[in-house]
C-alpha cells in the first residue's frame, strides 16, 4: 500500500470516528416560570424562524390548539420554487400521521357496529393471504391497529415505492409475504397493516377510501384542505417538496402512491390539522358535531403495543404517559402531531432531511416546551457537518477506486512484502467490505428502493460503490493471476 493510499486510509478511519461517535441526543435548558396564561407567540415565531434557517427548511406550517379553541396557526418560509409563500391553508402530504386517519375510520365503523376489533382479516377479505397460512387466519382488526399482526417493518418500507397499485391489489400481492413474528406476540411496525385496513375499509363500506374519509372525517371537521388522493387538489396550492441531497435541498417529485395512502399520504393542511387536533382533544366532538363516541376514541388512544422505555403504540398513535403523538415523513415532506390531553401541536415541513429527522422532531420537542412556558435550548451546531463529513468520506472512497483502476494499467516493480500487503488490501477491500454491504444491505440501511427514494444520492451510492469496488477487485485479480508479477531487483 503506498503512502498516498495509506494516508487516504488514514484521513476516512478518522472521518469515520467522527460520524459515528457524534451524538444526537436532545437537551433543554432549564424551565422559567411564566404567570401568563397566554401563548408566548413572540418567541414562537422567533424558534421557529431560528430553526427554520439553521436546518435550511424551504417551508413549514404550524398549528397549536389548547383545549377546544385555536392559539396559533402560522405559515413560515416558501411553499414552492417559484416563491409562493406557505401559509396555514397550504396543505401539505403527511406522512405516517395518515394512519391516525385510517385507525378512527375503522373506530367509526366499530362504533357503529358494522366492524368488531376481533374480527379476522379473512372474514372481511378472503383474498387476503400470507405464505404462514395458518397464522394468516389469525390475524384480526386490532392486530393491524395495534402494529401486532406479525408483519415486518422491512416489507412495508418496501410497499412505499409500490403506491401505483390499488388497495385491493396491494392485498391480493401478499401472497409471498412472511410473518416475522406469531401474530399478536410483539410490535412490528409495518405500513402494510394499514394499507390493509384501507382495503378493509373499502370493502365494508363499498366505496373507495378517499370517499370515506371525505365524507366522514374531513368535512365534518371542516378540513377544507385536506385530500386522501391528490388529484383532488384543482388550484395548485399543494406544497411542493424538497429533498436533502448531499447536504443540499432539491424541489423533487412524488411516485404516485395511490395505493399507500392509508399509511402515509393523506395531504392536509395546518388549519385543518388543528380542527383534526381539537376532535382528539374532546372525545370526538367538533364544535356541535361528534365524529366519534367518548369510548371510541378513549379505545383508539388506550397504550397497547409496547415499543421501548415508556412508549406504547395504541391505533395510529404512539402514547407516552401522557402525551400522545405521531410523527410522519415521505420522501420530501415530515410532520408531527402531539398532544398533551390540553395541548396539541401540528407541524408540516415541506421537506425532507433522512440524516437530520431527529433536529425535526426536536422542533416540535421546542414548541412542546415554549407552550408549557419552558424554554428550549438553542441548538448552535450546524446539522450539515454529517453531511459534509459524508460526502468528503464518499471523495476519498471514489479516490481509492481511482487509483486502484490507475494500477490496473500501471505495474511497478514491487517486494514481496508489498505484493502480500497488496492482496491483503484486494481480499478486504475488493471483495470482503463490499460483498458484506450488498448481502447485508436490507439489514443494514432498509429496502434499496425505499433507501434510494428517502436517501438520494448517499442512498446510491451506499449501492454503487460495492457494486465498484467487485468490479474493479475483479480486474485487479484477474490481471494479478494472468500476468507474471514484477518483482523487485
Amino acid at each position: 500500500m503506498d503512502k498516498i493510499q495509506s494516508a487516504l486510509l488514514k484521513i476516512l478511519t478518522m472521518i469515520l470516528l467522527i460520524v459515528f461517535t457524534t451524538g444526537h441526543s436532545i437537551v433543554f435548558a432549564n424551565s422559567e416560570d411564566i404567570t401568563d396564561n397566554s401563548l408566548d407567540t413572540s418567541a414562537i415565531e422567533a424558534f421557529m424562524t431560528r430553526e427554520i434557517e439553521r436546518l435550511h427548511i424551504p417551508g413549514a406550517s404550524l398549528a397549536i390548539v389548547k383545549k377546544d379553541q385555536v392559539e396559533y396557526l402560522q405559515g413560515y418560509g416558501i411553499s414552492k420554487p417559484d416563491g409562493t409563500r406557505m401559509t396555514p391553508q397550504t396543505p401539505i402530504v403527511i406522512g405516517s400521521v395518515s394512519k391516525s386517519f385510517t385507525a378512527l375510520a375503522i373506530m367509526q365503523l366499530v362504533d357503529q357496529g358494522i366492524l368488531h376489533l376481533d374480527d379476522t382479516v379473512q372474514s372481511i377479505l378472503p383474498e387476503f393471504q400470507l405464505a404462514n397460512k395458518e397464522e394468516t387466519k389469525k390475524i384480526t382488526i386490532q392486530h393491524l391497529l395495534n402494529q401486532t399482526s406479525g408483519l415486518s417493518t422491512y416489507d412495508g418500507q418496501v410497499a412505499i415505492s409500490q403506491g401505483d397499485k390499488t388497495l385491493q391489489e396491494h392485498v391480493q400481492s401478499l401472497a409471498k409475504i412472511q410473518l416475522v413474528s406469531p401474530v399478536g406476540t410483539q410490535y412490528e411496525y409495518s405500513n402494510l397493516n394499514y394499507n390493509i385496513l384501507g382495503a378493509i375499509i373499502e370493502k365494508v363500506t363499498n366505496t373507495s377510501y378517499k370517499d370515506y374519509i371525505d365524507k366522514n372525517i374531513f368535512k365534518p371537521l371542516e378540513m377544507y384542505n385536506s385530500y386522501a388522493n391528490q388529484k383532488d387538489i384543482t388550484n395548485n396550492t399543494l406544497a411542493h417538496g424538497y429533498q436533502t441531497i448531499f447536504g443540499i435541498k432539491v424541489p423533487t417529485e412524488q411516485l404516485i402512491h395511490d395505493g399507500t395512502v392509508p399509511s402515509g399520504y393523506i395531504i392536509s393542511s395546518a388549519e385543518d390539522m388543528a380542527n383534526y387536533m381539537l376532535a382528539q382533544l374532546n372525545d370526538g366532538h367538533f364544535n356541535s358535531k361528534s365524529i366519534l363516541s367518548e369510548k371510541a376514541m378513549d379505545t383508539l388512544h388506550q397504550p397497547s403495543s409496547f415499543i421501548t422505555h415508556n412508549t406504547y403504540y395504541a391505533m395510529g398513535w404512539e402514547i407516552n404517559k401522557e402525551i400522545i403523538s405521531h410523527n410522519g415523513w415521505t420522501e420530501n415532506t415530515y410532520s408531527k402531531v402531539l398532544l398533551d390531553r390540553e395541548y396539541g401541536i401540528s407541524l408540516q415541513i415541506n421537506a425532507m432531511d433522512y440524516f437530520n429527522l431527529n433536529e425535526y422532531d426536536a422542533i416540535v420537542s421546542g414548541l412542546y416546551k415554549l407552550v408549557h412556558y419552558e424554554q428550549p435550548s438553542q441548538f448552535n451546531n450546524n446539522p450539515f457537518i454529517k453531511y459534509i463529513l459524508m460526502d468528503l468520506i464518499f471523495v476519498i472512497i471514489i479516490a481509492l477506486i481511482s487509483r486502484s483502476i490507475i494500477k490496473i494499467f500501471k505495474q511497478n516493480k514491487i517486494s514481496n512484502f508489498r505484493q502480500v500487503l497488496n492482496w491483503f488490501t484486494l481480499i478486504v477491500f475488493n471483495f470482503i467490505i463490499p460483498l458484506s454491504i450488498l448481502i447485508g444491505f436490507p439489514t443494514l440501511f432498509g429496502p434499496l428502493s425505499t433507501v434510494t427514494l428517502f436517501a438520494p444520492g448517499i442512498g446510491h451510492l451506499l449501492f454503487i460503490i460495492p457494486i465498484l469496488l467487485l468490479i474493479v477487485g475483479t480486474i485487479l485479480l484477474g490481471t494479478a493471476l494472468f500476468q507474471k508479477p514484477i518483482k523487485a531487483e
